[in-house]
């Protein structure tokens, strides 16, 4: 007798669940994704106990006729794929036609639709048909999920607790709003709202919905396009950041993707303006022909392939780092307010920030000055030419007024340098200034090296464990990149019989160990612009002057001058700020001189 036999539909699609259905924000998911392929302008999640108990969602979008809603809950039966080539140019978020079987397959669907003034419901449970009736003439579809997973205990066992389910949903349904902002969502649990978009196409809107007035007027807009993408969005400003990846928001053609790579190419335009272990909140949709990306690799079609994607990588990078340097990077000190209203005689609302405009003193109530602030022309002045010389280091920079002119009038606490002008008091960190001057002079001589090189009067001899040496000899191409000439000393020792002209002097020896550490440990995937950076970085920390060490008012303006030419005058190399305001509207409020 046969030991092989063909599944029963029932339980094919319980399998098929295992992968569609994982916890409550898959249901959220599918169902959401079937309300926007189906052309709807608003959408409600309504959810009880965090979806545990119940979901809901509702739509206004073209709906189902009867024969189409039975249709809908057979596997693989789908309206968006037909032929072959559909697959390579998928221009739906749902295609497969396995959601709803798998939905229906371990709970409980109530499905109302309508088309053509003539309403539909159907009941499933478990796969089977209980109802299958007219219902009322509502434009849309409304499909009630409950019951989850009650015949696969084992599932039901394995689910998330309450607030696990509901922080998925939230963040889901956040990503989805930002993702079509054109789009009125509505989520509430157990009747309390959740979130609530205005549907008017506006991304920075969505933005304050969901972050918060504060952080939308920290996002710069960007925009950037080659032959096959076209990238726009909103990221913050550094000074803006949290402890995960998790506010990294990538949209390919309005789906919500996850892509490691662009996360960390993302980060990495950062470098230098923020910690490393910080993350900012960026929000950037991408819009390509279908055919050059390809969905169809994981059952939650989370995952995507893209074509040329070493040049969308570059392209979103220099896109980051452009935007960044063209701002005003100064973190400002805010004044929290405890009463819900406050009426400003003077405040700045530009992203800019780089002057005070006067505000009415219903600003707060006022969401159009909120939102056009991005709007706001800019004066464009011709940037001053200056030439740096310092050692061997001599460039000619474009200068813009980045930091305004600042007059030190003393130390504090033996590390913040106190600065004054006629807009309010700026603290300066002595080391991480110098740490950026020292930074950007290190960076360029290391990327630019030059013949200028020295064979040291007293030998320069280092002791390393033979494992070491061999790493270092592995990558003598490093060295002779830097203009040092390495050769053996005996079985455990290398002895430097050159290098560079820019290594401090009387820390020959320290910066050469240094430079030593830094390949030893060497990542897998190497990269020399990376060990560059962050040899500099350390470089430039290690020479710089350190906290509660008392320098001359001539060393603080030789110090500030300094700053004021460097490229980006507002982080140390680690991403700290090198300097703070305190406007005088802000000073004279903590005051009480003004209300």
């Amino acid at each position: 007798m046969s030991k092989i036999r063909v599944m029963d539909e029932h339980l094919s699609n319980k399998i098929a669940a295992g992968e569609v259905v994982e916890k409550c924000v898959s249901i959220v998911k599918e169902l959401v994704e079937n309300s926007i392929d189906a052309k709807a302008s608003e959408i409600k999640i309504e959810l009880k106990e965090a979806g545990l108990r119940e979901i809901k969602i509702i739509d206004d979008g073209i709906g189902m006729d009867k024969e189409d809603a039975l249709l809908a809950f057979q596997r693989h039966a789908t309206s968006k794929l037909y032929t072959d080539d559909d697959l390579f140019s998928i221009n739906s978020l749902g295609f497969r036609g396995e959601a709803l079987p798998s939905i229906a397959s371990v709970s409980e669907v109530i499905l109302k639709t309508c088309q053509n003034d003539i309403g539909t419901l159907i009941h499933i449970k478990g796969g089977k048909i209980l109802e299958n009736t007219n219902s009322e003439a509502r434009q849309g579809t409304s499909i009630t999920v409950s019951n989850l997973f009650f015949n696969t205990p084992a599932r039901l066992k394995h689910l998330s607790s309450y607030y696990t389910e509901l922080s998925n949903i939230i963040d889901y349904v956040n990503k989805m709003a930002l993702s079509y902002p054109s789009v009125k969502f509505i989520l509430t649990n157990d009747d309390k709202e959740l979130l609530n978009t205005d549907g008017s196409g506006n991304l920075l809107k969505v933005i304050k919905a969901i972050y918060g007035a504060n952080i939308a007027r920290k996002m710069i807009k960007v925009e950037c396009s080659n032959d096959d993408y076209e990238v726009d969005g909103y990221i913050s400003l550094p000074e803006v950041n949290r402890s995960n990846r998790n506010y990294i928001s990538i949209l390919v053609n309005g789906r919500v993707v996850r892509n490691t790579i662009l996360n960390r190419v993302i980060n990495d335009a950062y470098q230098g303006f923020k910690e490393e272990s910080r993350y900012p909140i960026v929000v950037l949709n991408l819009t390509t022909d279908p055919s050059l990306v390809d969905v169809n690799i994981h059952p939650a079609k989370l995952d995507i392939k893209f074509s040329n994607f070493e040049d969308l990588q570059t392209m979103i990078s220099e896109m980051i780092k452009e935007a960044l340097r063209n701002k005003l990077l100064i973190p400002k000190i805010e004044i929290k307010e405890k009463k819900t209203e406050v009426r400003y005689e003077n405040i700045a609302l530009d992203l800019e920030r780089t002057k005070v405009n006067e505000a009415s003193s219903e600003y707060t109530n006022n969401l159009s000055k909120l939102i056009n602030f991005e709007n706001e022309e800019k004066e464009e002045e011709e940037p001053e030419k200056i030439t740096i010389i310092n050692n061997d280091y001599i460039e000619e920079v474009d200068v813009e007024e980045k930091l305004p002119e600042l007059y030190p009038i003393g130390l504090f606490l033996g590390t913040y340098i106190g600065c004054q002008n006629e807009k309010g008091i700026y603290l300066i960190d002595q080391h991480a200034a110098q740490e950026r001057i020292n930074y950007e002079k290190f960076s360029y001589l290391i990327s630019h090296p030059s013949n200028n090189r020295i064979s040291p009067l007293v030998p320069i001899v280092i002791e390393l464990p033979l494992n070491e040496i061999v790493i270092i000899k592995e990558n003598k191409e490093i060295l002779d990149n830097l203009n040092i000439e390495i050769e053996d000393f005996g079985t455990s020792a290398l002895r430097i019989t050159t290098i560079p002209t820019w290594i401090p002097k009387n820390n020959e020896t320290k910066t050469i160990r240094l430079i030593f550490e830094q390949i030893i440990k060497k990542e897998k995937n190497f990269n020399l612009a990376k060990f560059h950076d962050h040899l500099a970085a350390t470089m430039a920390c290690k020479a710089s002057v350190k906290g509660n060490t008392n320098i001359t008012i001539q060393d603080m303006e030789s110090l500030i001058n300094d700053l004021r030419k460097c490229h980006n005058p507002f982080n140390c190399p680690h991403g700290r700020p090198t300097i703070i305001h305190f406007s005088i509207y802000e000073l004279e409020k903590m005051f009480k001189r003004s209300m």
